[in-house]
């Protein structure tokens, strides 16, 4: 019986290692998690704010491309109204995704995080191709405009 307790004895600093490397393994599986978290969280509210920014240079450029078409002051130009809406409606969907950021994302789960990010993104990129579009019509009509008053002058 000594001779088991000896043996038990003598693994005893094994065993004891073996829990502390287990602990610390748990530990930094934790904490690598934590920090994942903490990136999907960082990169929710900057992708946010990106784009909350691209949605209101969207509103300007907007604005810029309709007053190049209008006729008459004071008459809206064709889509105006229409463009508007879109651009306050995506706007007040942002806030919606503030105050979920605001009051869920602390409790949400990392799929969670992810699937918001993966949707911010995919706005931003597809906001960003139709600015490019928006970009590129402004554009023409600004060398149409300037065409048709050369045209003009000319005569």
């Amino acid at each position: 019986m000594t001779d088991f307790y000896t043996r038990l004895l003598a693994l005893l600093p094994a065993l004891a290692g073996l829990g502390v490397i287990i602990a610390l393994v748990a530990v930094m599986v934790f904490m690598r998690g934590q920090a994942r978290r903490v990136r999907a969280l960082g990169a929710l509210y900057r992708e946010v704010d990106a784009l909350e920014h691209d949605l209101k240079e969207c509103r300007v450029r907007l604005e810029r491309a309709h007053a190049s078409m209008n006729v008459a002051p004071g008459v809206p130009a064709a889509g105006e109204a229409d463009a508007r809406t879109a651009v306050d409606a995506a706007l007040r969907e942002l806030l919606e995704h503030r105050l979920w950021l605001r009051d869920q994302a602390a409790d949400a789960g990392q799929r969670e995080l992810d699937a918001a990010l993966a949707a911010l993104n995919r706005a931003r990129a597809t906001l960003g191709q139709q600015l490019a579009v928006l970009d590129s019509a402004q554009r023409a009509l600004e060398t149409a405009v300037r065409e048709r008053i050369e045209d003009l002058a000319q005569r």
